[in-house]
């Protein structure tokens, strides 16, 4: 990549960064004006309610009062905005339109209830007509009669509900399976579709160049698969090197081209979702077990060197040798998951920093501090891009251990 697509790349992302905490940080409730509209119709001498139920007297008696906790509002609402960015939902918002409109993917709700049966509906208004409500991303099933109740957010299109209306209106023992497309699977399908082309297309370009030197994108994926294969297969897996080699390839590529996809602007942030790495771990986690050599299990449970009271009267060796197996695939997701999800932590608060200080009109400071933010934004996404390529190193590479580890075989002396 060049340096001029390079900055150019950082730009928009900035730009986007600060545009969608410009659009989430607008106050979804009506304005003063608004509310207070059909007061204009009362008698004079009346008093008029605030916004906040309060009359204008009663605010005049307590300003700095009132400034507190629309500042504690304003921290609670930038909160909200990087959760929102960096948690997974059924609406892919990608940019506002200046009539008010949007431009946004919403995926369809598909849900399994042993109440209401299998339910495909595309948004969250049609859920609520056929029994269920979708809360915090979540679907759960109505009871008879609560759907009148049901107030949904206009932004997210979800219900809001405390722990009072949830044992109010959710049935709390019906049993649901949600099936439903998200934008971190959305993004899932389009990145292994992309690199379908791309594998297809250089297998194709070795075909037809048999024997020549590499070009085009094959020129690039080649020293990359070369490295996967010498520096990470073979070193650790010895013969069996190739036998794994399309496994790692695919972890390697995939989580590679999910990092950077999320440092894009409008696309998802894929391993910053728990899930999408736990599922990773489990299915390194499941080859390297059912890969395992007899002596792989006979360390586990009957651990050579050891008491046998340790082993079988009191199986200490056992349980910390069956932890050791669970903390490794462990790990592995927290750890992918933890570094991608700082980095965006990170950039997220620089530039919410900016409407921090610059909230209640206060331009000063929020011009200020912004070439700061921006500076050290930048500094954290060069460094984002950095660990994109790292992190998919580290997992393969952990990988290719662990799967190493438990095909190793010992001679009887040992």
């Amino acid at each position: 990549m060049s340096l001029k697509n390079f900055l150019l790349l950082i730009t928009l992302s900035l730009a986007v960064t600060v545009g969608y905490a410009q659009h989430d940080g607008h106050d979804d409730k009506p304005t003063h004006q608004e509310e207070v509209t059909h007061d204009d119709h009362q008698q004079d001498g009346h008093e008029k309610p605030t916004h906040d139920g309060k009359s204008e007297e009663g605010q005049k008696a307590h300003p700095e009062g009132d400034e507190g906790n629309d500042a504690t509002e304003e921290d609670e609402k930038i909160s909200d905005i990087i959760i929102h960015h960096i948690i997974d939902n059924h609406n892919w918002h990608i940019t506002d339109l200046p009539g008010g409109g949007e431009i946004a993917l919403h995926f369809p709700w598909i849900v399994y209830s042993n109440k209401t049966g299998l339910v495909f509906t595309s948004d969250a208004e049609s859920l609520v007509e056929k029994g269920m409500v979708a809360v915090h991303e979540k679907p759960y099933v109505l009871k008879d009669g609560a759907a009148s109740h049901i107030h949904l957010d206009h932004h997210t299109g979800q219900a809001h509900m405390d722990k009072k209306q949830m044992a109010e209106y959710i049935d709390q023992d019906a049993f649901v399976i949600n099936l439903s497309i998200t934008k971190t699977v959305f993004q899932m399908l389009l990145i292994g579709f992309i690199l379908v082309l791309v594998m297809v297309s250089v297998a194709r370009a070795y075909t037809k160049r048999e024997g020549e030197a590499p070009k085009g994108l094959q020129s690039f994926m080649e020293p990359i698969i070369m490295f996967v294969r010498d520096e990470i297969a073979r070193p650790y897996l010895g013969e069996k090197a190739n036998r794994f080699l399309p496994y790692l390839l695919t972890l390697f590529f995939f989580i590679w081209f999910a990092n950077l996809f999320g440092l894009m602007p409008f696309n998802s942030n894929i391993a910053g979702n728990i899930s999408f790495t736990a599922a990773l771990a489990i299915l390194t986690f499941l080859i390297t077990q059912f890969n395992a050599s007899k002596d792989h299990w006979i360390h586990v449970f009957n651990t050579p060197g050891v008491p046998w009271w340790l082993k079988f009267g009191v199986p200490l060796m056992p349980i910390v040798e069956v932890i050791g197996l669970i903390s490794k695939p462990f790990a592995l997701a927290v750890r992918l998951f933890a570094n991608i999800t700082a980095g965006h932590f990170m950039v997220l608060g620089l530039i919410c920093l900016i409407f921090i200080l610059g909230q209640g009109g206060n331009y000063a400071g929020g011009f200020g501090i912004a070439p700061l933010s921006v500076g050290f934004t930048i500094i954290i996404f060069c460094l984002e891009m950095i660990v994109a390529i790292i992190q998919p190193f580290i997992f393969t590479l952990l990988t290719a251990v662990f799967v190493g580890m438990a095909m190793e075989t010992h001679d009887d002396h040992h």
